[in-house]
């Protein structure tokens, strides 16, 4: 029998677009390619207490913004209003930090309390409004959210921590806040 080379030619052309089309539909992927592992999201785990997030996160940033009512500490240059603007972005972030609790011996319960989720929410809303005013670089409106911030914490402490705070933060720690008159 002779071989047409030919016609094997065309008949195998004429099948390899559909052997091509084929291959490409399958869903499994070919053997030599290594499918990542399942991404699995680690479990939250408190490992402070939100008295500690108070002591060195709220109150710390807090009194980076009441400072500018204080005679002599309002932001005079770029980089004044940029660490107001670090505070004001802290503080904000700190509302959903102190919402999902820690590792003290109260703080579930007042994660679940309807008033510590309002008073959260409140600290939250002065810190955005404190950030709307550093980028509007404007002194009075900084000074209103720091009224509404003290009005929040205020409330917050009166019904939860009533002996404020656990810890004072003393000049080694927080040098910013004394000094500077």
């Amino acid at each position: 029998m002779k071989l047409n080379c030919k016609a094997v030619l065309e008949a195998t052309l004429g099948i390899l677009p559909a052997l091509i089309m084929l291959t490409g539909c399958t869903t499994q992927p070919p053997a030599t390619e290594v499918q990542p592992a399942a991404q699995v999201q680690p479990a939250f785990k408190s490992v402070i207490s939100i008295n500690d997030v108070m002591v060195s996160v709220v109150d710390h940033n807090a009194h980076m913004l009441w400072n500018v009512g204080r005679p002599g500490r309002a932001p005079k240059n770029d980089q004044d209003w940029h660490n107001l603007e670090h505070a004001a972005d802290t503080l904000a972030a700190a509302g959903n930090m102190i919402l999902i609790g820690g590792s003290g011996p109260n703080d579930a319960a007042w994660v679940r309390d309807p008033d510590w989720q309002m008073y959260t929410q409140q600290m939250t809303d002065a810190a955005l409004e404190a950030t709307r005013a550093v980028d509007q670089k404007n002194v009075e409106a900084l000074l209103s959210a720091g009224d509404s911030l003290v009005a929040a914490c205020e409330g917050c402490h009166a019904k939860f921590k009533k002996e404020i705070p656990a810890h004072i933060a003393g000049p080694s720690e927080q040098p910013e806040h004394y000094g500077h008159e």
